[in-house]
């Protein structure tokens, strides 16, 4: 058995009759709509209409929120389709949390001066 096969709308029985109003009752009215959900969606044809050098900003912003869609059904997916999207998006993350990561240890990391403090030691010789 493979994964892509699937039993449904089973007639087990004598009558032709019945097995025909079975299938069309259920087979035929399913039919269609399966094969309209095999079918490959249709795009927006926005990301091979802009390009880079036209317009850079409507470029990114269109491939990001394609990847984000995307990533909200299935990140697997996502990271799959577009693996250069998805590596852009985590470089950026990571370097704002590399940037407030160093901004923190500028502002809070001064260290604190150490002080010692000089012991004097006095020895009294008695009688």
């Amino acid at each position: 058995m493979t994964e892509d096969i699937l039993f449904s709308n089973l007639y087990i029985g004598h009558s032709a009759e019945d097995a025909k109003k079975l299938a069309a009752e259920t087979f035929e009215i399913k039919k269609p709509l399966e094969v309209a959900a095999d079918k490959p969606l249709t795009t927006d044809d926005d990301e091979e209409k802009v390009s880079f050098k036209d317009d850079p900003v409507n470029f990114i912003r269109t491939r990001v929120i394609a990847f984000i869609e995307a990533a909200k059904v299935d990140p697997l997916v996502a990271f799959k389709s577009q693996p250069e999207t998805g590596a852009a998006l985590a470089g950026a993350l990571f370097t704002l949390f590399g940037m407030f990561g160093a901004l923190l240890s500028i502002i809070g990391g001064a260290q604190k001066p150490v002080v010692t403090k000089v012991g004097l030691f006095l020895t009294f010789f008695g009688s």
